[in-house]
């Protein structure tokens, strides 16, 4: 590992700093204790994803998170054996403190942030540490051109480092020596596991449907219901064949909706009713409880509802991306900016900018290959997140069965 003039500087300085008041933290979670930072370029679902998914692979495992900044982060979404605490300031005495606190059994880094103070004491606990999710660009390089030999040390202190490109992966080498335990991972993304089905409910309603075109509207707003109606009736101008599967925000509207419908002269039938989507029938209204799982599968085109206006709740689109539904949505994500920028990247969805837009895009996805397009890029995408999740959870392990065999020893 590489020494360092200004790392020892550093050092010596957050020694000398003055301390202050501890917050309060709570019990330490018992057991194993993974603790995860979220730093520059990483985010908290994202992690919180991977985090899952080690429990999953690592039943009993708890986790400690703490993110850049003053501030607690929020534990929504993590495992229910999580804790909580803020990053405590580059000064010896408070990292001391929140080391002695946790007593973590391995530290995952994910993002750019490299706190000097923090990872020297955590290395020099024994701490095995991982660096993940992290990028680097041309520009991050030149800026670190007066710290490069601090960079490097640091970067030394790791027992994996996981880039999300080749281009890391490059710079990171070049700040870290040749030695540096450099992989490609790819990028963590925040997915969606495979909802549930019925599989058989699924072929009696797959070989019910047949031929017919089909798309699907989940989580659709009062206020998207007007744009969701006229857009089915233009495509239906063209394939009078269609089939709308609606599935309204608040199933508590489902009577009023209905009525609504029907009075537009629409043949609408009801799940909630047990009434089947037969071939007359024109909008189908899914007001049943927890069976998205059978409509993303049954419908080739989705529209996510909620994405029309501010304010939408709206429901993750890496749903019907892992099932194989090409995704509409407006300019609004509502909660998952992160999830429909990916998508955008891989051209695995398609935003449109209004109810006028939504209709014209019905009616362009009515033809399977460009459907099918979009959906295979969402597929893709979605998978891939998943790999990658997989990879770097198992690094994670694999460094924490490395520092557990080395202490049974």
């Amino acid at each position: 590992m590489a020494r360092s003039l200004a790392l020892a500087l550093y050092l010596l300085v957050a020694g000398r700093r003055g301390s202050e008041p501890e917050p309060l933290r709570g019990e330490r979670p018992a057991g194993t204790l993974l603790w995860m930072h979220i730093g520059a370029g990483s985010g908290r679902k994202r992690l919180a994803q991977l985090a899952r998914r080690l429990s999953e692979l690592r039943p009993g495992l708890s986790f400690l998170v703490t993110a850049e900044g003053p501030e607690t982060p929020d534990a929504g979404g993590f495992p229910a054996a999580t804790a909580a605490d803020r990053q405590p300031p580059e000064r010896t005495p408070a990292i001391t403190a929140f080391l002695d606190h946790w007593r973590p059994d391995l530290a995952l880094f994910a993002g750019a942030s490299l706190p000097p103070a923090l990872l020297a004491e955590a290395h020099g606990r024994a701490i095995p540490l991982v660096l993940a999710d992290i990028r680097m660009t041309a520009a991050d390089e030149r800026a670190l051109r007066w710290r490069r030999a601090l960079a490097g040390s640091l970067l030394g202190r790791f027992a994996r480092v996981l880039a999300q490109d080749p281009d890391t992966a490059g710079r990171l080498r070049a700040l870290g020596g040749r030695q540096l335990p450099v992989e490609i991972a790819g990028r963590i993304e925040e997915t969606s596991e495979p909802l549930p089905v019925n599989e058989a409910e699924r072929a009696a309603l797959a070989a019910l449907l047949a031929t017919r075109p089909v798309w699907l509207a989940v989580a659709c707003p009062e206020t998207e219901e007007e744009a969701v109606i006229a857009a089915h009736a233009r495509a239906m101008g063209l394939a009078h064949r269609m089939l709308l599967i609606l599935v309204p925000a608040d199933t508590a509207r489902a009577d009023a909706l209905a009525d609504r419908i029907a009075r537009e002269g629409w043949i609408v039938a009801r799940r909630s009713h047990e009434e089947e989507p037969d071939p007359e029938v024109q909008v189908f209204l899914a007001d049943a409880e927890a069976e998205l799982g059978l409509w993303y599968r049954l419908a080739p085109v989705t529209f996510m509802g909620g994405t029309l206006a501010s304010g939408g709740s709206g429901r993750n689109p890496f749903e019907p991306a892992a099932l194989g539904s090409a995704i509409l949505h407006g300019p609004h994500p509502g909660p998952y900016p992160e999830a429909y920028a990916l998508l955008a990247e891989a051209r695995a969805a398609r935003r449109v900018s209004g109810p006028e837009g939504l209709a014209e895009a019905v009616t362009e996805l009515i033809a399977p290959d460009r459907a099918a397009l979009l959906a295979h890029n969402a597929w893709a995408a979605s998978s891939g997140g998943a790999e990658v999740t997989d990879r770097v959870a198992g690094a994670v392990l694999a460094a924490l069965d490395a520092r557990q065999g080395e202490a049974a020893a």
